[in-house]
């Protein structure tokens, strides 16, 4: 009987220590790009040091420093600034370079080194391209089911990590060197903007059909509800950060970013309606976040968690 007592007392302890977080935005900035300069789906660096922006039509790549505020172009190519990879030490940069032949279209996968300028085509032209992720300097691929692994510098990882991978709306996941599917959800709903945590423990995806994001174990099993959240990205092992949008079945009319702890026991809406704000990215340390208004205006807001 005491021993049940006291793990009830824990558990209502946890919770209310989980429920106790707070974040509170204490700057939110227009990023002060080049005059006439807009970007989409910004894409901040691990360190939070410098954001990767692309067109509205997700061609070319370019990178801006936070610090310098230079403008750098990282590539022209269509589709490269669908979901780039940038490593952990931020000196690299994947992304993809989409191509058409004959109205089909195929995805290669290319690298560049910041510091040299270097670039390499790391992954050859696919129409089997279906999961992307980086760990350290390592790139893993899972193409037509297979992983394909591809050391740009630095040591040789002992192990691949989970690799999440969306094929015909189906969720799978990579592990091991193994593909299976998982679809947590059932098979008769389909899944978009999937990802693994950083620590290698968690998969985010969303279900199309729920409106909704989760949060499960690495199998799918025991899966959160995160609620309402579009387009959203780990912001470090422990917090997720998304959009709630709003359209007219043409345009989005409305938009606010929104954070939420990864296990559900929090959420906070981070902008109001006087702005349509999309497509947030965060920093590994949870501290930071760019997004984009629907004029190609980029924002940087800083955040305080506190329990």
């Amino acid at each position: 009987m005491k021993k049940s007592t006291l793990l009830l007392c824990a558990f209502l302890l946890f919770g209310a220590q989980a429920f106790s977080q707070k974040v509170k935005v204490v700057g939110n900035e227009q990023v002060p790009l080049p005059k006439s300069q807009i970007g989409y789906n910004p894409v901040l660096s691990p360190s939070g040091d410098y954001v990767l922006l692309t067109g509205g039509d997700q061609k070319g790549l370019q990178k801006f420093d936070l610090k310098t505020q230079e403008l750098r172009t990282i590539s022209t190519d269509r589709g490269a600034g669908f979901d780039p990879c940038i490593s952990e030490d931020g000196k690299h940069v994947v992304f993809r370079s989409q191509k058409y032949e004959k109205r089909l279209r195929y995805t290669s996968v290319k690298s560049v080194d910041l510091e040299s300028g270097d670039e390499a085509e790391i992954l050859k032209p696919t129409r089997d391209l279906e999961g992307l992720s980086m760990k350290e300097n390592t790139v893993f691929a899972v193409e037509n089911g297979a992983l394909k692994v591809r050391r740009i510098s630095g040591r040789k990882l002992a192990q691949a990590p989970a690799v999440s991978s969306v094929k015909k709306g189906q969720l799978y996941l990579t592990h091991n060197r193994k593909t299976r599917l998982l679809s947590p959800a059932g098979r008769e709903v389909n899944y978009l903007w999937s990802a693994v945590s950083p620590d290698g423990t968690k998969l985010l995806y969303y279900v199309i059909e729920h409106g909704k994001a989760y949060v499960s174990n690495l199998d799918g099993s025991n899966p959160v509800s995160l609620g309402v959240l579009r387009a959203p990205k780990w912001m470090g092992n422990d917090w997720v950060v998304g959009m709630v949008d709003r359209d007219n079945g043409e345009t989005i009319i409305e938009s606010k970013i929104v954070m939420v702890a990864a296990d559900g026991r929090y959420r906070t809406q981070l902008t109001g309606s006087s702005v349509i704000a999309t497509n947030p990215s965060g920093s590994a340390d949870a501290t930071k976040i760019v997004y984009n208004t629907e004029d190609g205006k980029i924002f940087l807001m800083n955040l305080e968690i506190s329990q």
